[in-house]
């Protein structure tokens, strides 16, 4: 029996999405001798979740480990792959080697009632030991990956896990299905401009670090929403409006998006963003 909550979908011949309805989504690959995971998930006890689930799928070591991005429910799972080699763009190495970074994901983590709050104490944040600056190819079980870093969206190191022969992609949280990203430490000057180059890739289905396999309709409207979100509040900011304002003429301007996950919290999230594009 798989961990509770979680789905595995065989998308190809070895390729699974792994969701975990209402948490964090992770791939997992099987090769000729080994396994390929994307994402160890949100602490420790998660990650050891995932590995059995492995285990139900083969008893094949796990060789590589792929960050997504540095965000906490992705990547603080790393700890429990010591033999594996973990693989991230170099900004998501440095943020994770980032004191205060951590300091601040970790004390709100903390302050929360969440059941794994008190394991964010114990937590040994693990980085990548492999990273690379703009693409990277990867060979593994007679398919061909390319890891690509579009540019800063959610984080400042957020990669794509394309693979060109099966037109799938593992996109982590810049391109989510329906799903309203989060923004906290997002660069939104430089979202729109990402998301269209990931909008180029010739793909079928993705699979996001949240919610549902999508397809490229699904890639195509995550665009469209930064490209209403950002430039509404560009112009705004350059009218003089204050945050409330702001926030109040780019809700009705998202209201094509209303059925998204997410949107109800969307008067929340606007300000964040106004914020990050005033810095």
């Amino acid at each position: 029996m798989t961990t509770p909550g979680t789905e595995l979908i065989e998308l190809e011949t070895g390729v699974y999405a792994r969701l975990h309805a209402g948490l964090t989504n992770a791939g997992i690959l099987v090769g000729d001798d080994s396994v390929l995971v994307i994402d160890s998930l949100r602490v420790p006890s998660f990650a050891r979740d995932l590995i059995q689930d492995v285990r139900h799928i083969t008893d094949k070591p796990i060789q590589y480990v792929i960050d997504t991005h540095a965000h906490w429910d992705h990547s603080w799972g790393n700890e429990e792959f010591p033999d594996s080699v973990i693989i991230g763009h170099q900004n998501c190495y440095d943020e994770m080697v980032d004191v205060e970074w951590n300091r601040v994901w970790r004390d709100k983590i903390i302050a929360s009632s969440d059941p794994w709050a008190d394991e964010a104490k114990i937590v040994k944040i693990t980085p990548p030991n492999l990273t690379f600056e703009t693409s990277m190819q990867l060979y593994f079980g007679g398919r061909k990956l390319e890891l690509r870093y579009f540019g800063r969206a959610h984080t400042s190191g957020d990669i794509i896990i394309f693979m060109p022969n099966e037109k799938l992609a593992f996109t982590g949280d810049v391109v989510q299905d329906k799903g309203v990203p989060f923004f906290g430490d997002s660069y939104p000057e430089d979202w729109p401009d990402t998301d269209d180059g990931i909008a180029e890739l010739a793909v079928d289905r993705f699979v996001a670090g949240h919610g549902p396999i999508g397809n490229h309709d699904g890639i195509v409207e995550a665009r469209n929403f930064i490209h209403t979100l950002v430039p509404h509040l560009q112009s705004a900011i350059k009218e003089g409006q204050d945050s409330a304002s702001a926030t109040a003429s780019a809700l009705d301007a998202m209201s094509g998006f209303s059925d998204w996950r997410g949107f109800e919290n969307l008067g929340d999230t606007i300000p964040l963003v106004y914020g990050r594009l005033t810095r």
